[in-house]
């Protein structure tokens, strides 16, 4: 391998909080030469596992900012380009981008663009004054909001908290149907009590593989490096997952939503714009914008577009030519989620075991999975194993204590 002189070495990339589609990238920038580093959190540590990736274990932004900080500020020198994997990431990055050094490029700042369009409440009225379709919708912010509500409402329904990531580690989820009265009391007044607004909207029908996504990279000046289309073959968890199996596709609808949504939002960044068609109409409906590293990420370079350089490059600063051409029907997969969503479908008689090992062909990523980079599969059935026995250990305990 060719040894880089000072002025010819590629900046550091650094991953905040990294999915299964940052380990693809940062397995494709190591290959390049670039030196990774990622900043995880425990459920991803297996990405710091990875052959050239050096990292370290650290808490939620929410409960120690102040570990972030110092962990970014010691790999400031000689400088770096941060890109996020998480929601919680992205926000901690807005807020705090004028504390970081100098040296540290990022497409987080404090212009609000990115909130904006990961706030459901705020992306959802932003949608509708630049006249995209969204599912009929309420906003509810108190217990007065929500009693109101009830009268008038029919069901099933999806209660969607305005920031995910905060709901789930509060409240324990996010976005969720709910079939009755009960249900939507009980699951608003979790998230109320958290202090928590959310949405009440109308369900979009049809099953996951009506959903579609436009993955873009713009850039400062209004340019996209970066385009392809996906469409989903299945999630984990069923009703609103991530993509367990994503196939690439052609979807134009998405993308004229997804430039009308971040042109308008002067948004600069790596962002997945995801739509569904319903089943009884065919409307395409926004569904949601994820302003960060999207879990399916690995389809960008399965596809042939070039996707992991491409994003480095332009918050690096490298000249790109043209986007290689998409080439459709190249999937990816995340192996765990996919083996859970694979097995409930076939458990429900959705689909046959012969069905669903045939929608596996074609898949060029398998995440996690890989013979040439086999550890972060190892720390991963390690990590598994553990919480499998610290699980039993606990339900061995609570039974011998009741007895």
């Amino acid at each position: 391998m060719q040894v880089q002189t000072e002025e010819e070495r590629l900046p550091r990339a650094i991953i905040l909080q990294p999915n299964d589609g940052c380990l693809t990238f940062a397995r494709a920038l190591v290959r390049r030469g670039v030196e990774v580093h990622a900043l995880t959190n425990r459920e991803y540590r297996y990405v710091i596992a990875s052959r050239g990736v050096q990292g370290r274990v650290l808490p939620e932004p929410l409960d120690d900012s102040d570990a972030w900080l110092e962990s970014l500020t010691a790999l400031a020198d000689p400088g770096g380009v941060v890109f996020s994997g998480s929601d919680a990431a992205t926000e901690w990055l807005t807020q705090h981008r004028d504390e970081l050094p100098e040296t540290l490029r990022t497409f987080e700042s404090g212009d609000g663009a990115h909130m904006a369009l990961m706030d459901k409440a705020r992306l959802y009225r932003l949608a509708t004054a630049v006249g995209v379709r969204v599912p009929a919708v309420d906003h509810v912010r108190t217990r007065r909001e929500l009693s109101e509500l009830l009268p008038e409402m029919t069901f099933p329904r999806v209660i969607k908290a305005s920031l995910g990531h905060v709901a789930k580690l509060r409240a324990g989820f996010g976005t969720v149907l709910v079939k009755s009265r009960k249900d939507l009391i009980e699951r608003g007044a979790a998230l109320l009590e958290h202090d928590i607004d959310f949405l009440v909207t109308d369900l979009v029908r049809g099953r996951e593989s009506r959903l579609e996504a436009a993955v873009t990279v713009r850039d400062e000046d209004g340019s996209y490096p970066l385009e392809y289309g996906r469409r989903k073959i299945r999630q984990w968890p069923l009703d609103f997952g991530v993509g367990s199996l994503n196939q690439s596709a052609s979807v134009p609808g998405t993308h004229e939503i997804a430039r009308r949504l971040l042109d308008h939002a002067g948004y600069q960044g790596v962002s997945s714009t995801e739509t569904k068609r319903d089943a009884r109409t065919g409307e395409l409906f926004l569904i949601e914008v994820n302003v960060r590293i999207p879990a399916n990420f690995g389809l960008a370079d399965a596809c042939g577009v070039d996707g992991s350089w491409r994003l480095y490059a332009t918050l690096a600063g490298i000249p790109l030519g043209p986007q290689p051409a998409q080439v459709n029907g190249r999937k990816c997969m995340i192996p765990l989620r996919e083996a859970r969503a694979a097995w409930r479908r076939v458990r429900r008689h959705d689909t046959r075991a012969s069905s669903v090992v045939r929608s596996w062909l074609g898949t060029r990523d398998f995440g996690v999975l890989s013979v040439r980079d086999p550890m972060p599969t190892v720390s991963l059935i390690r990590h598994q194993l553990v919480k499998m026995l610290v699980r039993r250990g606990r339900q061995t305990w609570s039974t011998a204590r009741m007895r």
